[in-house]
């Protein structure tokens, strides 16, 4: 062979293994390269890629249903009352929940409320003595009151409700205690004659837009259980009111046979829905 040709061969060789190791460089520098970023992003973010999970639904205003059965703390002036003693209690709520700020609502409606309780005081009137005697409080006071409890209350959640499924909250508020109706049956507690009954005459002390309206201050202690899907929920609840002003109770209105203040506050326990 030729020299001329002999040196072309040798340039081609030389030429082929100097591309030939290039080329495993280059490709041994790129797996390096990938091994590198996977493995910062394995030590460092192993997450980048990753999205936390939005709330399932928005928060949205919802309609609140509940029941509850009440414990009555009435206290009856000791001077002129004796054996007072409550007869049972129910309520009923409905509001609507409207949030706020991202654990919190406000609530607004209404509750209904049905007490009932007896103690035993005096009667003055036409044929009955004048005199108070605290030994002839005899007469038997039977009242059922209705009243309608109006609130605007706020709603705390103690951890999201639209990514828990259990929840605790805190409800703080005012309302106002409208009392609209109520019966009075007074009979003899010897003999349980029949004396009188009529209605309406009990009203606030301090009264607030009616003779029969007043404040009132809530709070309540509550567990939900939520649906993430809809945000519908079960709730139960620890509800305690107290009124701002005392009541007045006259007996028969027509001859104000009675001059009786007392207290009236609540605790209800209470059931409801969410929707």
């Amino acid at each position: 062979m030729s020299k001329p040709k002999r040196l072309i061969l040798t340039f081609l060789k030389k030429a082929y293994s100097l591309l030939l190791a290039t080329t495993l460089l280059l490709n041994a520098g790129s797996a390096i390269s990938q091994s590198k970023s996977e493995t910062y992003l394995f030590h460092f973010n192993p997450f980048k890629n990753e999205r936390p999970a939005g709330p399932p639904h928005a928060r949205r205003i919802k309609v609140l249903l509940d029941y509850g059965l009440v414990s009555q703390f009435c206290k009856t002036d000791p001077n002129y009352t004796s054996g007072e003693k409550g007869d049972g209690a129910y309520t009923l709520g409905a509001k609507l929940e409207i949030p706020i700020l991202q654990n919190s609502s406000i609530l607004i409606g209404g509750d209904y409320t049905k007490v009932s309780f007896d103690f035993y005081s005096y009667y003055f009137g036409p044929g009955y003595s004048f005199l108070y005697n605290s030994n002839n409080e005899i007469y038997n006071h039977a009242i059922d009151m209705d009243e309608l409890d109006i609130p605007i209350e706020y709603k705390m959640y103690f951890t999201p409700e639209t990514r828990n499924v259990k929840t605790f909250y805190l409800t703080l508020g005012w309302m106002y205690r409208y009392i609209f109706n109520n019966n009075s049956l007074i009979t003899n507690g010897t003999n349980d004659a029949f004396v009188w009954e009529g209605q309406n005459d009990i009203t606030s002390v301090f009264q607030l837009l009616s003779p029969q309206g007043s404040g009132m201050l809530e709070a309540s202690l509550g567990y939900q259980r939520n649906s993430l899907r809809t945000g519908n929920a079960w709730f139960f609840e620890i509800e305690y009111k107290y009124g701002f002003s005392p009541l007045l109770y006259v007996g028969n209105p027509a001859i104000n046979s009675n001059n009786i203040q007392f207290t009236l506050n609540t605790l209800a326990f209470k059931l409801g829905i969410r929707i």
